[in-house]
């Protein structure tokens, strides 16, 4: 019996020991094609390497120790060691099973990140990585760590918004907390950046509008950038819609999609599993709860968002997230000019005060949709009233003009 257990406890400590084994791994410096320092790879690089120390699934080779043994072996490159026969070379000098390498590249406000692990025994990619983000560096970081967990077997944090099972509910991941110290999520259906806003009261209208008065929104989630031409191209080639008829989509998938309807904005949404938002949930993330005029504060600014008065280089629409200075106080970009984005809501005229103030969606019924934020080539003898936050517009919802486009929005429960 003493044998017996002996025996029965050392096989449990070959399982256990066994078991803790970790795979060891060593990440090479990522390959830019374009749109980024040395300096900048380096960190994303660091960040990689980190994030898979982080996950704790591989054993992993620091940077230090690579240079090192890699030197003492006479390794040489030419050009990035981001695929193939480099990584499987490189990875028998470092002794590792894993070699990880990849690319980045931008256009225009896009990056394109592919990333793979690659098995040094066999040269054969275990593992793929490729996503497209919008926006600066900063988001980058976000894709290390997404990698390193995905590449380790690790799901990212998720919100309470986690996917239920139905089409219209897809997942949302925890990206970041943002500058202005709110959480970022990424919609996994078409890849939107929806930005959390708090729940509470702020001021809505103004003299430009409505009278002023207090509403009570619930928390929700929306678009940190308007609805790209990239992100529309892949809902029609999901669901069989056209794209708006207008010359040279072909080289703008970072730039906010234009001649919308307000139907086509509703399509989109539906099948992202989002929405669009409210007058007034569009409203809160533009000015925040002090009551400001522009997303930025008080005062007109020409710099800080794309209207016909920015002398730009924009003939008219610009990439998205292009205007940082104009952020609003939530950090959600271009809710001033570049394009009138639809709202969900019919268009109402002066407040009635017999409408709720908590969570209002506007009229019943209407002739006209809301739209939101001003343009690219609206005027700027009206400045005030056109590009501020307060001010709405009313369009048939089937008017597709160019100058009309849209975000997303979500509740912070599922959409129907």
């Amino acid at each position: 019996m003493k044998k017996m257990a002996l025996v029965l406890l050392i096989t449990l400590l070959t399982c256990v020991a066994a078991k803790a084994q970790k795979l060891t791994v060593s990440v090479m410096d990522l390959n830019v094609t374009e749109g980024l320092s040395g300096k900048e790879v380096m960190m994303l690089t660091d960040k990689l390497l980190n994030e898979f120390v982080t996950a704790g699934i591989f054993k992993v080779v620091e940077r230090s120790k690579r240079d090192e043994i890699l030197k003492e072996q006479g390794f040489q490159q030419s050009g990035a060691c981001d695929q193939g026969a480099c990584l499987v070379e490189a990875g028998q000098l470092l002794g590792v099973q894993k070699m990880v390498g990849g690319t980045i590249g931008k256009l225009g406000n896009v990056f394109a990140v592919e990333l793979r692990v690659m098995d040094v025994k066999t040269g054969v990619i275990d593992q793929a990585f490729s996503r497209k983000y919008t926006g600066n560096v900063s988001n980058l970081l976000d894709a290390m760590k997404e990698a390193a967990f995905e590449f380790s077997g690790i799901r990212a944090q998720t919100s309470s918004m986690a996917n239920t099972g139905q089409n219209n509910s897809p997942k949302m991941t925890l990206m970041q907390k943002n500058e202005q110290g709110c959480n970022e999520y990424r919609n996994e259906k078409d890849g939107s950046i929806l930005v959390e806003i708090p729940a509470g009261e702020f001021l809505m209208g103004s003299k430009y509008a409505r009278p002023e008065h207090k509403v009570y929104l619930d928390t929700f989630y929306i678009g940190k950038y308007e609805v790209t031409v990239g992100q529309y191209k892949i809902f029609c080639n999901a669901t069989g819609q056209t794209m708006p008829e207008q010359e040279g989509w072909d080289d703008r998938d970072d730039y906010p999609v234009s001649g919308i309807s307000w139907h086509d904005a509703k399509a989109y949404c539906k099948w992202a599993g989002l929405r669009l938002p409210t007058e007034a949930e569009w409203e809160k993330a533009a000015r925040g709860t002090d009551g400001r005029m522009y997303p930025w504060g008080n005062t007109w600014d020409a710099s800080k968002c794309n209207s016909s008065e920015n002398a730009d280089n924009y003939p008219n629409t610009s990439p998205v997230g292009s205007f940082s200075s104009g952020v609003s106080p939530y950090g959600c970009f271009d809710m001033a000019g570049n394009l009138w984005e639809w709202c969900a809501d019919w268009y109402g005229g002066k407040y009635d005060k017999k409408m709720t103030s908590r969570n209002p969606t506007g009229p019943s019924s209407g002739i006209y949709r809301v739209l939101r934020g001003g343009s690219y080539f609206d005027s700027g003898s009206n400045r005030e009233e056109t590009y501020c936050v307060a001010y709405h517009l009313g369009c048939k919802s089937g008017d597709n003009h160019n100058s009309n486009g849209f975000r997303v929005s979500r509740k912070n429960k599922s959409d129907s």
